[in-house]
């Protein structure tokens, strides 16, 4: 491996405490980094390879509607509701710590993907893998409710070498992508050889890191205010706002910039608004008086510098103008620089003023509560919690509020846990749902204010989760405890609160929770026997349960075995 990319491998590792060795961790390095291009949420790098050997793919993941899908009930439960424009692309990743290229293990992959997609599969597959194809196929069954009616698929050959350039090695490249397209499955497909310097740069675009300088036409300055350095209103060409701030170097939508909005893109045939704003962009006759007509947008960034008719800004969130924004990226093609817009660029870090902003900007246009999830003051108090709880380095945790809160921060992501991995850790824990933080993370979400984040919920629950979620990954790693706890996680949360605290656990609104959580801590918190005994209790009891296959694995019944055998 070269040394480059050996150093932010190495640092992967530490921050993920990641213990399979070079080649399995530097394949989960590659999937992190190729994933990250996707969505902008928190990833688990465990989520995306598997253990064992593999046919030829190392990792295989689902991108649907900008979040990652790994479980075929979770996309069948997204196919079952009325949106009918889902947005999928299916990723496909072999990935090698050599420094040079090979035709061999390119055309293996090429064999590897063709077996995967194929009706009838030849190759052997291990559980995580058959689950893999599964939403494959699913996905197949629905593309009536694909956007394009198919998915798009993209396969990645990694390593650490310098671009590919040998004939042979871009033939094989090109062989790949036209027996995909030669399959009539997909509405776009591509095969891509990522060596040293690609991979250097998504791993860079992975840590959140973007920038971008474009010109303006006019300005006028806010007077400064407290906590808020810089702010403009500018006027900008349509064109050179969607060029230099909406589109990344691919060409695509820098859809991470909208995490802050608390409303993602209506397509056009569901907003009459939008499609009037399409419509003026496309009137050549109305287009000139877009940026009149149109209220504009609100960006915040935590550096602005305006310097004569250009303006730069890094790690910038648009607060406001999602909808905006989205119509003129897909009506990039019409656009020229006598249609402007309006923006309101704001510098700030202070996360209670973006809180503020975020609210008011969007008031206007009647965003509902349970939109503003992150502005709850219920979340904002589990996150003052886990920065009290935190007193010293052993049970210092951080709770990411905001996305990418802590990207900038020398912290390892073991440490950290976001809005879904947080939910996830509670509601398996707390709620008895380890199914549904297993099967449907983002159903999970959806119901975050009405179950997880309850502000009736102690604050204390959530870090005791989180805390045991860590603990576990941390044994896990070292080889202290049975795979078993790892295999079954969301399920050894809800095992570990009913041995320590009994069948009858206190309520998680009630004071009394309090003392659960800390003889959960108390127990969990130590490299001693008592700790590993009770992880090793919980997997002598899950044996004795029976084969756990995937069908038993997804339903209620099964959750309510694991409850009684543990209160037993």
């Amino acid at each position: 491996m070269h040394r480059v990319i050996k150093n932010h491998f190495d640092n992967f590792v530490k921050n993920y405490n990641l213990n399979s060795g070079e080649s399995k961790n530097f394949e989960a390095f590659s999937a992190y980094c190729i994933a990250k291009h996707y969505t902008f949420d928190a990833i688990n790098p465990d989520t995306l390879i598997y253990e064992g050997d593999e046919p030829g793919i190392d990792s295989a993941f689902f991108i649907c509607d900008e979040a990652i899908i790994t479980s075929n009930d979770e996309i069948i439960s997204l196919f079952d509701k009325k949106k009918n424009n889902h947005d999928i692309v299916c990723v496909l990743i072999q990935s090698k710590t050599s420094e040079s290229w090979n035709k061999k293990e390119i055309n293996t992959f090429e064999s590897a993907v063709l077996d995967f997609i194929s009706e009838n599969s030849e190759h052997s597959y291990n559980d995580e893998l058959i689950e893999r194809k599964d939403i494959f196929n699913t996905i197949i069954k629905n593309v009536g409710k694909i956007k394009h009616g198919r998915p798009r698929i993209q396969c990645y050959f990694v390593n650490t070498a310098n671009e590919a350039a040998d004939k042979e090695i871009l033939s094989a490249q090109r062989t790949l992508k036209n027996r995909l397209d030669e399959t009539g499955l997909f509405y776009a497909a591509d095969a891509t050889l990522i060596g040293r310097e690609e991979l250097l740069g998504l791993w860079i675009k992975s840590q959140g890191a973007y920038e971008t300088t474009f010109e303006i036409i006019g300005s006028a300055s806010f007077p400064k205010s407290a906590g808020i350095e810089e702010s403009y209103v500018v006027t900008v060409s349509a064109k050179e706002f969607t060029t230099k701030v909406l589109t990344d170097e691919n060409g695509s939508l820098r859809k991470s910039i909208f995490e802050e909005n608390v409303r993602d893109f209506i397509p056009f045939d569901g907003s009459e608004i939008n499609t009037e704003i399409g419509n003026t962009i496309q009137d050549a006759s109305r287009s000139q008086r877009f940026g009149i007509m149109n209220n504009g947008l609100t960006i915040i960034s935590p550096d602005v510098r305006l310097q004569s008719n250009e303006i730069y800004i890094s790690n910038y969130q648009i607060v406001n103008g999602c909808q905006t924004s989205n119509v003129l990226f897909e009506n990039g093609n019409v656009l020229n620089d006598k249609i402007t817009i309006m923006a309101k660029i704001i510098e700030t870090d202070d996360q209670d003023i973006v809180d503020d902003i975020v609210r008011s900007t969007n008031r206007q246009n009647k965003i509902e509560d349970h939109q503003f999830l992150a502005t709850l003051d219920s979340v904002k108090s589990v996150e003052r919690y886990f920065i009290a709880r935190g007193g010293d380095e052993e049970h210092r945790l951080y709770f990411e509020r905001r996305p990418n809160q802590y990207g900038r921060d020398d912290i390892p992501s073991i440490r950290i846990f976001d809005l879904k991995e947080l939910a996830r850790c509670t509601g398996a824990m707390f709620l008895d749902k380890p199914d549904v933080a297993s099967r449907y993370p983002n159903q999970l979400v959806e119901e975050l204010q009405g179950t997880v984040f309850d502000p009736k919920n102690k604050e204390e629950i959530f870090y005791t989760a989180a805390y045991c979620n860590y603990r576990l990954k941390l044994l896990h790693s070292n080889n202290r405890i049975d795979k078993a706890i790892n295999r079954l996680k969301w399920y050894s949360l809800m095992a570990i609160r009913y041995r320590v605290c009994g069948e009858n656990p206190s309520n998680v609104t009630s004071s009394k929770v309090e003392k659960d959580c800390e003889a959960i801590i108390d127990i969990i918190s130590k490299n001693d026997d008592a700790c590993i005994a009770l992880c090793n209790d919980i997997a002598r009891r899950f044996a004795e349960l029976g084969a756990v296959d995937r069908d038993r694995l997804r339903t209620t019944r099964f959750v309510s075995e694991v409850r009684d055998d543990m209160c037993r």
